[in-house]
């Protein structure tokens, strides 16, 4: 990160405690889930990492938030990030 070239280690630590450790959670797909995301990429007409986040949203039951387009041609669609601050 640039923050690492910039030698800004307390800044770097600051943000991961602050965005990554308190504030989001990962989610991810279990192996069994992959073997699916081509019929999604297909079907919708997405690239590998949307069809990746839309397949994690439609799991986990959630609202993608996005400025993708892409997503609009889904069943899920989309918000823009400004719908939801």
């Amino acid at each position: 990160m640039i923050l690492y070239r910039l030698k800004n280690f307390a800044l770097f630590n600051s943000f991961v405690e602050d965005i990554i450790v308190d504030g989001i959670g990962i989610l991810s797909l279990p192996p069994e889930d992959l073997k699916t995301l081509d019929m999604t990429a297909d079907k919708f007409n997405l690239d590998f990492d949307d069809a990746y986040q839309y397949a994690v949203a439609a799991k986990y039951e959630m609202q993608l938030i996005s400025f993708d387009t892409d997503f609009d041609r889904t069943e899920r669609k989309r918000k823009e990030p400004i719908e939801v601050l």
